[in-house]
């Protein structure tokens, strides 16, 4: 089953991830020390083995991900994506922001970590205070590798569903691609279905008059 959302449940959670995304932003302006605007989330929903079809990241040389477990009324990993050579830009941006001499190649992997634990955390908490929800978060983790192998080392099987984010970081001179996944179980998704029907209740008594 890839399609698990009702066209109605599917433009609702769009809108809460792009009110998360509009939070993270504001984070990510802050590390890297100039303005950070992200675009709309195209948003994909689908099983883990249709993702090359329809993401088509087959022509992706490699992925660095940063990854966080959450757990609540429902559950999954979260991973923050970048393709190619755009994690290391972004490392680069967050580096130069810091007014003293760095060592890259030493700081590297810390400056992605932040990056991925502060945008990881602005996405999950305002997809918690939405949603009503409460989660508990691990420790960010790092991954590199294939795409595909990325969500392997996080669990992934042929049957898991992965709620899957195409955002652009638009910066003053450049432009960068980042992508969230969410992997989570069956009784998960029916979870986050539940709450997404929920939050359009609180949304249609608010409007009602």
């Amino acid at each position: 089953m890839s399609t698990v959302l009702t066209p109605l449940q599917q433009d609702a959670l769009c809108e809460i991830f792009n009110i998360s995304v509009g939070r993270a932003a504001a984070a990510m302006s802050g590390l890297v020390g100039e303005e950070v605007s992200l675009s709309v989330p195209v948003m994909r929903f689908c099983l883990f083995e249709e993702l090359n079809d329809r993401i088509g990241w087959a022509q992706w040389r490699h992925v660095d991900a940063v990854a966080q477990h959450f757990s609540g009324s429902f559950d999954g990993d979260a991973l923050l994506m970048f393709a190619d050579d755009d994690g290391e830009e972004v490392v680069r941006l967050v580096l130069s922001a810091i007014k003293t001499p760095t060592d890259i190649d030493t700081l590297a992997a810390d400056a992605l970590s932040e990056v991925g634990n502060v945008l990881l955390m602005a996405c999950l908490s305002a997809l918690a205070d939405i949603m009503t929800e409460e989660f508990d978060y691990s420790l960010p983790s790092l991954c590199s590798g294939k795409g595909e192998d990325v969500l392997i080392q996080r669990g992934a099987e042929r049957n898991s569903q992965v709620l899957f984010l195409h955002i652009q970081f638009l910066l003053e001179t450049r432009r960068i691609e980042g992508y969230l996944a969410f992997m989570m179980g069956v009784s998960s998704v029916e979870a986050l279905r539940e709450g997404v029907d929920r939050f359009l209740g609180r949304l249609g008594a608010a409007i009602s008059p």
